[in-house]
């Protein structure tokens, strides 16, 4: 593929305005032990990459068309600090290229922490059940969550903290459900409406608003007193502009087989139909005490499968776990067979990936993240401070490689 070269010299002079390729999007302190040489991208097989870097080049460069990125994780990814980030730069690099936040679960609903960015509340009560625990039963969507309604009328308000963002409204709302003996009512209580969609054999009511929004509400109302059932899977809120949309999907305490749990998965999968997924799972699997390489890498090997029945041509990113320690106490080991497994996916699913555990300076390197406030007590997870700078440094990592790709291909 041949690129025009007066677009490949602008959009270079971009990233360069940006910092993109030299250094992090908005500045950073230069932590020493961060390993800035290894922050790169590892290519297997850069062929559906480069079909990835192509869409964003024609989407950077015209401006006409629309971009999925799904990320899958646990809890470093449902706090959506990471993601966010990640959500920014890929929707800000230029103007117009916000096309809404994506698919979504409400987590107050089910007393568990959701995104700053995306708010919400309700009324009534809900019951919740997560894909990662044991004990938890199925059906599971792709964002790895249900909750079950035990009440007869509950109102769910949904909002944009405009503290992070200004500009992000959307003029579509899609609810994901199961309604077992269509004994429910969801509607839509803020606006007008131009249309409204219902598959009940999907379990997916679409609402298009008479004009985009930066809140709206939801009531969903038992209609008679049938012994039925209502569970939610998650909202999708988008804006049909073109751009980037970069879905957010992460439950506390997942690993691998927690997502195999997912019934619905592939299914929700297919409205989305991803050009980038980013599998940010395997931290959860490392603590596991039956965890082994073989059946780490069996399990992998069953969701990218799913990923490349969905579609064969979406470019797959693995990212290796950040260093930890167990209970506070001693380095988890692990992390370096999950590194050496990731690359062998790769090389078997023409995947790539991004090392993590490298870059943040490879075994105990948890401890200085924690001196620096970049790690929780924990010794696990991330603080803000920390999530952002992981976005900051992956996205990099990205642009460098979308760099190369216009210089290989002017």
């Amino acid at each position: 593929m041949k690129i025009n070269k007066t677009h490949i010299s602008i959009l270079l002079m971009l990233l360069s305005f940006y910092g993109y390729t030299q250094r992090y999007p908005h500045g950073y302190v230069d932590y020493p032990f961060i390993k800035k040489e290894k922050n790169r991208i590892h290519f297997s097989d850069s062929e559906n990459w480069n079909s990835f870097f192509k869409k964003a080049y024609l989407q950077w460069t015209q401006g006409d068309q629309r971009i999925n990125i799904v990320h899958f994780g646990g809890s470093h990814v449902q706090a959506d600090v990471w993601t966010n980030r990640m959500r920014q730069h890929f929707q800000n690099i230029s103007p117009y290229n916000n096309s809404g936040r994506g698919m979504l679960f409400p987590f107050r609903l089910i007393s568990s922490n959701g995104s700053p960015y995306l708010k919400s509340s309700f009324s009534g009560k809900w019951i919740g059940n997560r894909n990662s625990v044991s004990f938890h039963t199925p059906p599971f969507g792709l964002l790895g969550a249900r909750a079950t309604f035990i009440d007869s009328i509950s109102i769910i308000n949904f909002w944009v903290n405009k503290e992070h963002c200004d500009d992000c409204v959307f003029n579509q709302l899609d609810v994901f459900y199961s309604d077992s003996m269509n004994n429910y009512c969801i509607e839509f209580l803020n606006d007008s409406l131009k249309w409204i969609k219902e598959n009940n054999s999907l379990g997916i009511t679409s609402f298009k608003l008479s004009k985009p929004k930066d809140s709206i509400s939801i009531s969903i109302k038992k209609l008679d007193t049938l012994n039925s059932k209502f569970d939610l899977f998650g909202v999708g809120l988008n804006n049909n502009n073109y751009g980037f949309c970069y879905n957010s999907v992460g439950v506390n305490g997942a690993s691998v087989p927690s997502y195999l749990r997912c019934e619905k998965l592939q299914d929700q999968l297919d409205r989305i139909y991803p050009d980038l997924v980013i599998f940010s799972i395997g931290i959860n699997d490392a603590y596991e005490p039956s965890f082994s390489k073989e059946k780490f890498m069996q399990n992998y090997d069953s969701i990218i499968q799913i990923v490349k029945e969905n579609n064969p041509n979406a470019a797959i990113l693995l990212t290796t776990n950040n260093d930890s320690y167990y209970n506070r106490k001693a380095p988890n080991e692990r992390g370096i067979i999950v590194q050496e497994a990731m690359f062998e996916l790769a090389k078997i699913h023409s995947c790539a990936v991004w090392d993590f555990f490298e870059i943040m300076g490879g075994l105990n390197s948890i401890l200085i993240w924690e001196k620096y406030s970049m790690a929780k007590k924990d010794k696990i997870h991330l603080t803000t401070k920390g999530y952002k700078l992981v976005g900051d440094l992956l996205f990099e990592a990205i642009m460098k490689s979308y760099k190369n790709f216009l210089q290989t291909n002017g």
